[in-house]
């Protein structure tokens, strides 16, 4: 017996909306429901998945099934073989824009396939967040380009090519509410453009470009902009450009760095990073990521600011080259920051050659003395070797104002490794008596 027939008109409404696509399909052929359905809450097409005909008849047919009154909460269109028929392509996007009241569309078009969007694609006054990607080029937006609703923009190796206009600018500046842009897969020489990112609504902002291990980079004469006074989240990974000729973060809380610089073909320094560290004065959570971060950091040491707001400081390492770059810049960010509660060294400590020798650097840190840290956590990716214990007696014996000190290492030593650690670690000297320590394993 079919138990759903029965129900209230109201009720059916609710519980095919909250149907995938595909079970709500079969639906639409029984004529009691066909009225009913009205809502999809979820439309996708991959063709990575198997079907019959072309994916393009297949997505013509399921969109010429739809009714008129057919709305469509989320819409994603992805394609990795490429090949597509741009004209049905746009055929389907405006019927989505202008008719079925789309909030998120995905539209991933790979294979160097090469796409234009409609004009519509700017002027959709009901989406509020959308991914596009890849291999695309926007260069022309129309002039009443305004996407009112927008909150979430997600570019994954989309090119923008439009200097004169700045295509890339255009397409921020229509979207009045946008709170959260990731530009994923960036490479800012191949775009035509200013060179400015604005927004005074805008929250969070992610940039992320293909760092390889081992390139240097190379020279493109860069001069980047960041206008955006609302911004309070930052994760920035590139190249450092010329310079940044103006940095507006003064709502920044939290930050998460990668920056490696460029020389020219003469092998000459053409990065300027002194307006981007001075920008994020006010950051209260900073995570600096790669040992390039830290080379950048020493360059331009003396364009560190005074981080009053700065609570809690994290170091990463992004490959296994770290221990070879030295921390000859942490003297001077511990430094510059005051109120600093909280360290976090989560990868390889800092070594010469092997993990067995230290770095002469780290006898340098008398900063340490005066450091307000209360919390540090250390990881011991060696399972204790020499010179990671060595490091942990350093930060052990100096830090006046250490609470807690959370070491982590490897789940899979033998107990008597574990032991050795633990015994080692309670005999060092504490420059803080009341300082515990709390170990634990992964």
């Amino acid at each position: 017996m079919d138990r759903i027939s029965d129900l209230p008109e109201e009720l059916i409404r609710l519980i095919v909306s909250f149907l995938a696509a595909k079970d709500a399909a079969s639906l639409v052929t029984s004529r009691r429901f066909r009225n009913l359905y009205t809502i999809i809450p979820d439309l996708v097409f991959d063709d990575i998945f198997k079907f019959q005909g072309t994916f393009t008849d297949f997505v013509s047919e399921a969109m010429a099934r739809l009714e008129t009154t057919t709305r469509i909460r989320r819409f994603s269109l992805k394609s990795e073989r490429g090949g597509l028929d741009q004209d049905r392509i746009n055929h389907w996007l405006r019927d989505v824009l202008n008719h079925r009241g789309v909030m998120d569309i995905e539209i991933c078009i790979n294979g160097g396939y090469v796409y234009t969007w409609p004009l519509e694609f700017f002027t959709c006054k009901t989406l509020k967040k959308m991914k596009l990607g890849r291999e695309t080029i926007i260069s022309v937006l129309p002039q009443n380009a305004l996407l009112p609703a927008l909150e979430t923009l997600f570019f994954e190796s989309v090119m923008f090519c439009n200097l004169g206009d700045c295509a890339f600018q255009a397409f921020i500046s229509a979207c009045p509410v946008l709170k959260d842009l990731t530009i994923d897969g960036m490479c800012w020489e191949t775009w035509e453009w200013s060179g400015t990112v604005s927004s005074q609504s805008l929250q969070r902002l992610t940039i992320s470009r293909d760092m390889p291990q081992g390139f240097d980079g190379f020279y493109v004469p860069l001069y980047i902009t960041f206008d955006t006074p609302s911004l309070a989240y930052l994760d920035y990974c590139d190249f450092v450009p010329d310079g940044y000729t103006f940095v507006n973060f003064e709502s920044l809380v939290e930050a998460k760095l990668n920056l490696h610089l460029m020389v020219n073909d003469d092998d000459i320094l053409c990065s300027n990073a002194t307006n981007l560290i001075q920008g994020i004065k006010n950051v209260k959570i900073l995570q600096l990521s790669s040992p390039r971060t830290y080379e950048t950091l020493n360059v331009f040491r003396d364009a560190i600011p005074v981080f009053e707001k700065l609570h809690h400081l994290t170091m990463t390492h992004d490959n296994a080259i770290s221990m070879r770059f030295c921390w000859t810049f942490l003297p001077f960010l511990l430094n510059k920051a005051p109120n600093l509660k909280t360290l976090v060294i989560e990868d390889v400590l800092h070594y010469l050659k092997e993990p067995d020798y230290v770095c002469e650097c780290l006898s340098g840190y008398s900063c340490l003395l005066t450091c307000p840290v209360e919390v540090l956590e250390i990881t011991l990716w060696y399972g204790g070797a020499t010179g990671e214990l060595q490091q942990v007696r350093h930060f052990l014996g100096k830090l006046p104002r250490l609470e807690l000190l959370k070491v982590n290492t490897w789940r899979c030593l033998s107990n008597s490794e574990k032991l050795r650690i633990q015994t080692d670690i309670q005999k060092f000297p504490r420059a803080s008596p009341n300082c515990r320590i709390q170990l634990s394993y992964f």
